[in-house]
């Protein structure tokens, strides 16, 4: 059954415009058992080759223009002044200019400006001069720049590799000399040298260029990618264009997949950038045929990152391939793999049995999507989402909102399971012996936003189940702390309703319809269909229509439970509609025509107005046909009065004492009658008793 619903297209919902939305895994669930998730070239780089020893820092910020960092550093150290003279040596026709603007700086500081100034003007001998001048100072007077000075040396020798004249022999002595230069720069960074440019990170890369530019490509990843595990940009990308050339030349691609290292990197980008085959200046797609030819030509236990191999065979549907290869490694990636084509094989038992071995695998903290703006990608937290499916599957419901909830990366799946799935009982039971309150506040980021605990999140959707569903004095503690206050008021003002009659109870019906309209969507808002409080309600959340959806990975109980849990009304912003019928409810226990009645039905009218227009028509037209006329008529249902209902007690009681005089009134004349005829039979009773006597 799983694998014939695998091969059919979902009638999924949809939203409209918007920011980028969380991931789910449960709207498309085909999508997410059978489909296996790309990874990222980035984590794959920075993964690559072996973290060196000692962290040096890099000083890399791709939203900087080009030597913001210096200036900046320049500035703070030598301040405006001395800034100033530094830019106008830069700025200087030659050495003599310079050497003369430059007067009054640091002996180092003052060298080093006059070598890039050098350095940038094609003065190669000034500019070796000037640096070396720097290098020979005492180690005190050279603390700011000596650093710079050795990185700078090294381009000088890198970029005179091949020169025009240069014999071979030379270019190796320059290439040399340049990778000495660049070491050195770590040498001295290691041994407590100032780096804040981040040159002994960079320093990595540009020893990687002479290897690559003299053909050794191997030898140039080794240090790209030990630069990239230090947290480099730079180091990354350099190993995906090295990548993207391997693989555009034929020749070269054959050398790599002889070499672990290289494999390794042709295995990272093939997972990660299989869709850069054949499109615009990229490898063309008959490099990607000729790579997976040489993979299943070659000896599994020889390949280095098989299990990257394995992942890029199966998301390219080569599933046999993927299986020969996910099989020779036990790394978490392999073992999703075969869970994966388990499910394919519509083996459940097998496939929960490595999933549960890959969630066990995945590092807790592993993201593959560090980016600063994007969503972070946990593959152990994915893992532990796609069990989760699973668990829907056999009826394991509160297994899957464990599993979806302990990820924490799938908000939306667990509400959905929390708030459509889960009896509210199972819910309680689950939330009370597994998710606890935060010990603490969680603290604003660096915009003043405030993210929610999802211990949190899954505790205020409880408490607005509960209060739906009628349970107000156990709701109140589930809701964050400054919540709490409102939520009592509106258990209080329901369950005093409940206890009152007359307009005693339509003050509570009426209090408790003003907390529903003003803080509806915090107290008794759906998270997900119909209100989206998961949003604040600023977004439509698509309810699903099981009828029409697929229903691959999804079973008839669960369909069913999602059945009994509708919120009614099912309508956006329902919470509206809650407010306004009670308010109408009050309306029934006043005097039509009170100021009461009319201030009321005019709430109910404001508060749907600009929603469900026919709605709100109806209880204007209630006003109209049973109401009394009020000064503020003209603004009916958009400046409404507060309800008087001590006035509405007085016109109440009013209307009572009216009634009964009313019905004295009505009944005075036969009360006459009566007396009458009774004194009538009393004399015609006594005259015939003396007759008789």
């Amino acid at each position: 059954m799983l694998l014939a619903a695998a091969l059919a297209f979902a009638a999924l919902p949809a939203f409209a415009c918007g920011p980028d939305f969380p991931p789910e895994l449960l709207s498309d669930r085909n999508a997410t058992m059978l489909g296996l998730a790309d990874g990222t070239f980035d984590f794959e780089a920075s993964r690559l080759g072996a973290k060196p020893a000692f962290a040096f820092k890099p000083a890399e910020n791709p939203w900087e223009a080009p030597g913001a960092s210096r200036i900046d550093l320049e500035t703070k150290e030598l301040g405006e002044t001395g800034y100033a003279k530094v830019e106008a040596m830069r700025l200087s026709m030659d050495d003599a200019a310079a050497w003369a603007a430059g007067e009054g700086l640091p002996a180092d500081v003052r060298l080093y400006a006059a070598g890039a100034r050098a350095f940038h003007a094609g003065d190669e001998a000034i500019a070796y001069k000037r640096f070396g001048a720097v290098l020979a100072l005492p180690d005190a007077e050279r603390a700011r720049r000596g650093v710079w000075a050795q990185f700078m040396l090294g381009r000088l020798d890198r970029a005179s590799i091949g020169g025009a004249g240069s014999s071979r022999e030379q270019s190796a002595q320059r290439a040399a000399s340049a990778e000495k230069a660049f070491q050195a720069v770590r040498t001295a960074v290691l041994a407590g040298a100032a780096d804040p440019l981040g040159l002994a990170v960079a320093s990595y890369g540009e020893e990687a260029a002479i290897h690559l530019g003299a053909g050794d490509t191997a030898a140039a990843v080794s240090l790209y990618a030990q630069q990239a595990a230090l947290g480099s940009p730079s180091g990354r990308a350099s190993l995906l264009f090295v990548a993207r050339d391997v693989f555009a030349d034929e020749v070269k691609l054959a050398q790599a997949l002889q070499n672990p290292v290289l494999q390794s990197l042709l295995a990272a980008y093939v997972y990660t950038r299989s869709d850069e085959f054949g499109s615009e200046f990229r490898p063309p797609a008959s490099a990607l045929e000729r790579y997976y030819a040489a993979v299943e030509a070659a000896d599994p236990t020889t390949l280095a990152g098989a299990d990257r191999i394995a992942a890029a065979a199966y998301r390219a549907g080569r599933f046999d391939l993927a299986g020969k290869l996910a099989a020779r490694s036990e790394s978490p990636l392999a073992l999703w793999v075969r869970a994966k084509l388990a499910l394919r094989g519509g083996d459940t038992k097998t496939a929960a049995d490595a999933y549960a071995q890959a969630s066990r695998a995945f590092p807790r903290d592993e993201n593959w999507d560090a980016s600063e703006y994007g969503f972070a990608f946990r593959p152990g937290c994915r893992v532990d989402g796609e069990r989760a499916v699973l668990a829907l599957n056999r009826g394991d419901y509160v297994e899957a909102l464990r599993l979806l909830h302990g990820a924490g990366d799938y908000w939306a799946d667990a509400a959905y399971v929390a708030e459509r799935v889960l009896s509210l009982d199972e819910l309680k039971t689950f939330v009370d012996a597994e998710v606890p309150e935060p010990a603490t506040e969680p603290k604003p980021d660096e915009y003043g936003y405030v993210a929610s605990p999802p211990n949190r999140l899954l505790r205020q959707l409880l408490g607005r189940r509960l209060m739906r569903e009628g349970r107000y004095p156990d709701a109140i503690g589930y809701f964050r702390p400054d919540l709490r206050d409102a939520a009592t008021k509106y258990a209080n003002a329901r369950v005093e309703a409940g206890k009152r009659r007359g307009i005693e109870r339509a003050e509570q019906l009426f209090a408790a319809a003003v907390l529903a309209r003003r803080s509806g969507m915090e107290l008794i808002g759906a998270e997900l269909a119909p209100d989206g409080a998961i949003y604040g309600g600023a977004y439509e959340w698509p309810s699903i229509d099981y009828a029409k959806a697929d229903r691959a990975f999804v079973t008839d109980a669960e369909v069913a439970r999602y059945a009994s849990t509708a919120i009614v009304p099912d309508v956006r912003y329902h919470y509206r509609r809650v407010a306004a019928d009670l308010a109408n409810q009050a309306a029934d226990l006043v005097p039509p025509r009170s100021q009461a009645f009319a201030a009321m039905l005019c709430s109910a009218t404001g508060w749907l107005i600009n929603r469900d227009y026919d709605l709100a028509r109806t209880y204007y037209l209630r006003y109209v046909k049973q109401g009394p006329y009020v000064a503020w008529a003209a603004r009916f249902g958009n400046d409404c009065p507060a309800p008087d209902f001590p006035g509405a007690t007085k016109r109440e009681r009013a209307e009572q004492i009216a009634w009964a005089k009313k019905q004295v009134r009505k009944a005075a004349p036969w009360a006459a009658l009566v007396m009458l005829a009774a004194g009538i039979g009393i004399i015609v009773w006594r005259r015939r008793r003396r007759a008789a006597a």
